[in-house]
C-alpha cells in the first residue's frame, strides 16, 4: 500500500492536515480575546498599549513571507511547519511569565512570524498531497477549517478563562499545539528535491491578480476583529460575525483561486488567509485603541457597508473579468 494515496481528496493524510490546521488556529485564537486585557493588567499599561501587539503579530507574518518558499525548498515543507509550530507553541507558553511591555513586543513578533510560517508551510503541503483535479476543492476545505478553528479558539478560550483562569488558557493552547504536530509528524510528504528557490521570493508569497479581493477580504475581517476584544467584557455579538466571516470563507478562497493559474493556487490561498489574518488583528488593535462599545459598533457598521459596496461594485466585476479558471 502507498503512504500517501492521493486518488482522492478526503485520504487518510489530508484529514491529518486539516486536524493539525484546525488545532493550530484553536491555539491561537483562544488567546487573542484575552491577552490585552489580562497582560495589560499584569504589566500595569493600558489595553491600547497592549492592543500593539497585534500589528507587532501582523507585521511578523509579512515579513517572514518572502522568505517560506526558500525555507521551504532548502530544509522541506514538513520541517517547517514542525518547527514553526514548535517555537509558536513555546511563545505562547511566555505569556504565562511576560513581565514587561518590550518582552511582550517580542513574544508577538516571534509567534506571529512562526504562525505566518506554519500556516503558508501547512497551505503548501496540504496542496501537495492532493491530486491536481482536487486542488481547487483542497484549497477551501483546508482553508474552513481555519476558520473553524478560530471559532472554537475564541469560545474556548473565553469559557475556559471564566472558568478557570488564564494560566489553563495557556497551558491548553501550548497542548493543541503539540497536537497539532502529532497529526502532521504522521503525514507522509512525497519527497522532492530542492530547485534552488531565491533566499527572497515574493511570488510564492502574494499573489498580485488577486490585490483588490485581498483589500475587500481585509475590510470584511476587519469587522469582527473590531468586536473580538469586546468579549472579554460579555459582549457576544462578535461571535455572529465570526460566523458570517467563516461562510465568507468559502467563496472567497474559490474567487482567490479562480483569479490564480495552475501552479499558484498555494500562492492564491496564502494571500487569502494573509489579508483576513491581517484585518482581524487590525481590527483587534483598532478595538483597543477605542474601548468604546458604542463606538466600535459604530466603525465596524460603517466597515461592514464599505465593504459590501465595494465587493458589489468593484470586487466582483473585477473577479469575473480577470479569472482564469472555471
Amino acid at each position: 500500500m502507498r503512504k500517501n494515496n492521493t486518488s482522492g481528496l478526503m485520504t487518510l493524510n489530508y484529514w491529518r492536515m486539516c486536524a493539525s490546521n484546525l488545532l493550530l488556529f484553536t491555539s491561537v485564537y483562544m488567546l487573542f480575546p484575552l491577552l490585552p486585557f489580562i497582560i495589560g493588567q499584569r504589566l500595569d499599561i493600558s489595553v491600547t498599549e497592549t492592543g500593539c501587539m497585534f500589528l507587532v503579530f501582523a507585521a511578523a507574518m509579512f515579513l517572514v513571507g518572502p522568505f517560506h518558499a526558500y525555507l521551504g525548498d532548502a530544509y522541506k515543507r514538513k520541517r517547517v511547519l514542525l518547527y514553526s509550530i514548535f517555537v509558536m507553541s513555546a511563545a505562547a507558553l511566555g505569556y504565562a511569565f511576560v513581565d514587561t511591555y518590550t518582552n511582550l513586543l517580542l513574544l508577538a513578533l516571534v509567534q506571529g512570524g512562526c504562525f505566518g510560517l506554519a500556516t503558508t508551510a501547512g497551505i503548501t503541503v496540504a496542496i501537495d498531497i492532493t491530486t491536481s483535479n482536487r486542488r481547487s476543492a483542497g484549497n477551501i476545505v483546508y482553508a474552513w477549517t481555519s476558520r473553524l478553528g478560530m471559532l472554537a479558539g475564541v469560545v474556548l478560550g473565553i469559557w475556559l478563562y471564566w472558568i478557570y483562569g488564564f494560566r489553563m488558557v495557556i497551558y491548553l493552547s501550548v497542548a493543541l499545539g503539540i497536537f497539532s504536530m502529532f497529526f502532521i509528524s504522521r503525514v507522509y510528504v512525497a519527497f522532492r528535491a530542492p530547485i534552488g528557490v531565491a533566499v527572497c521570493n515574493v511570488d510564492r508569497f502574494l499573489l498580485p491578480r488577486a490585490w483588490l479581493p485581498a483589500i475587500n477580504m481585509l475590510l470584511i475581517a476587519f469587522v469582527p476583529g473590531l468586536l473580538l476584544p469586546l468579549m472579554f467584557t460579555g459582549d457576544y455579538w462578535s461571535l455572529l460575525a465570526l460566523v458570517i466571516l467563516s461562510v465568507v470563507t468559502v467563496p472567497f478562497t474559490n474567487m482567490f483561486v479562480k483569479l490564480s493559474y495552475h501552479c499558484q493556487r498555494g500562492t492564491a490561498n496564502t494571500t487569502c488567509h494573509l489579508s483576513m489574518e491581517a484585518g482581524i488583528l487590525i481590527g483587534m488593535t483598532m478595538a483597543c485603541r477605542m474601548m468604546d462599545k458604542a463606538l466600535v459598533y459604530q466603525v465596524a457598521s460603517v466597515a461592514a457597508v464599505l465593504a459590501l459596496f465595494l465587493f458589489v461594485f468593484v470586487t466582483y466585476p473585477y473577479y469575473k473579468k480577470k479569472k482564469v479558471r472555471e
